[in-house]
């Protein structure tokens, strides 16, 4: 793994893996299981106790959240972003749903859809912008297009140029 994901991951992954509030959902012992599972570094088993519960509530956000950052961890990054969207869309204002997305899209190669996902995080929890900030290097490094905060050489926003824009 190259070295910023290690680094990224380093930073992220607790924010993508925290515990949800899942009380109350058929899906939430499986989620509890797998969350448990997370703890003991096994991942894989993680992601299956994740993706039974999606199957049991596919309208659980808290389990597609879960999920798709069980499948970032496994390098699976198309997956990750639809589950990540998935759970989005029940769920728009999970910051940490788009920290997750715009990791996905980071590894994936679509710098411009990491931006506006880290800008939509930024917008939800202001909290997040240092972190944010520092995974904007990276991006930069990366692609070498950026020029800073979701703007590309053109000097079309991250969301502009078919991005996630705001809920």
């Amino acid at each position: 793994m190259p070295r910023f994901s290690c680094l990224f991951l380093l930073l992220f992954l607790p924010l993508l893996l925290l515990a949800d509030n899942v009380s109350g959902s058929p899906a939430a012992q499986l989620i509890e299981q797998g969350d448990a599972l997370k703890g003991k570094s096994e991942f894989a088993a993680a992601m299956a106790k994740y993706r039974e519960a999606v199957s049991k509530d596919p309208e659980s956000a808290p389990a597609l959240f879960k999920l798709g950052g069980m499948q970032l961890v496994q390098q699976q990054y198309a997956a990750a972003i639809d589950s990540f969207q998935r759970s989005l869309t029940l769920d728009p204002g999970n910051a940490n749903a788009f920290v997750g997305m715009a990791v996905a899209y980071l590894h994936a190669g679509s710098y411009e859809l990491a931006e506006a996902a880290l800008d939509e995080a930024v917008r939800l929890d202001p909290s997040k912008k240092a972190r944010v900030d520092e995974v904007r290097v990276w991006i930069e490094e990366r692609s070498g297009e950026t020029t800073g905060h979701g703007t590309t050489e053109g000097g079309m926003s991250g969301a502009a140029a078919g991005g996630q824009g705001g809920h």
